[in-house]
């Protein structure tokens, strides 16, 4: 059931990419405004505590947050933020849905974490961008440079390749023993590559919260002002615990 769980994820990250007018095989520039503008879905980033990488809190269509540990380099808050849209987008089930590290590093059987990777996978690395490149094996050169172009990290595009059977399994064991050499991060600078800019490396203070949370219980609770019960509160004390 991965399997079909994984396209399902994969499907949905294709349909909302044309819905948000981006173009099949381009790279995601700034995902914060992405999601804040284009999806409409209010954004908060703030050191969470334990080993939360994200979490969805969902009350209805229309009555979405979504939540990025800022703690993480921001690669891996685009793929958390990337999750967490997954999780709006398709709609799963409401309430507060906290995601651990290892959720959002694919160590899941659960069926709607499972397609929340592949929606992230998908929406920031999508499969037409790789196959255009043809079907010769990928180098570490190949991999470093749409891992810069997209913004995700290096181990996230040897897996891509891996997952659409882009790559053997000898060539992906070959990439992965590079990378734990840290051989890609010395090919970055030779290279020259610009890092991809997003908004979120240049949050500087925590919490962030998107504008369309200002004056709202969730901005007050989250900067020690007393405010009365309400759901979205107690989710965020649920949350912070």
């Amino acid at each position: 059931m991965a399997g079909l769980d994984s396209n399902r994820g994969a499907k949905r990250a294709r349909e909302a990419r044309e819905a948000l007018g981006l173009d099949a095989g381009a790279p995601v520039d700034c995902l914060l405004t992405v999601v804040e503008e284009r999806a409409a879905v209010p954004v908060v980033v703030a050191a969470l505590p334990g080993d939360l990488a994200g979490a969805c809190y969902r009350e209805s269509d229309e009555d979405v947050v979504v939540w990025v540990n800022g703690s993480q380099h921001v690669v891996r808050q685009r793929f958390t933020l990337a999750h967490e849209l997954g999780h709006a987008w398709c709609r799963h089930d409401g309430g507060l849905e906290p995601d651990s590290f290892a959720t959002v590093s694919g160590r899941t059987t659960n069926p709607l974490e499972i397609q929340a990777n592949a929606f992230a996978a998908e929406f920031l690395v999508p499969r037409a961008r790789l196959e255009a490149r043809g079907r010769r094996e990928p180098t570490l050169e190949d991999v470093v440079t749409v891992a810069a172009e997209h913004g995700v990290s290096a181990i996230m595009v040897v897996y891509r390749f891996k997952q659409l059977k882009l790559a053997s399994d000898r060539r992906v064991a070959a990439l992965e023993a590079e990378i734990d050499e840290r051989l890609h991060e010395r090919l970055f600078g030779e290279l020259r590559l610009d890092p991809l800019l997003d908004r979120l490396a240049a949050v500087e203070s925590l919490p962030y919260l998107s504008p369309a949370l200002a004056g709202t219980l969730l901005d007050a609770a989250l900067h020690g002002v007393p405010v009365v019960e309400a759901d979205v509160v107690g989710a965020v004390g649920r949350l912070l615990l």
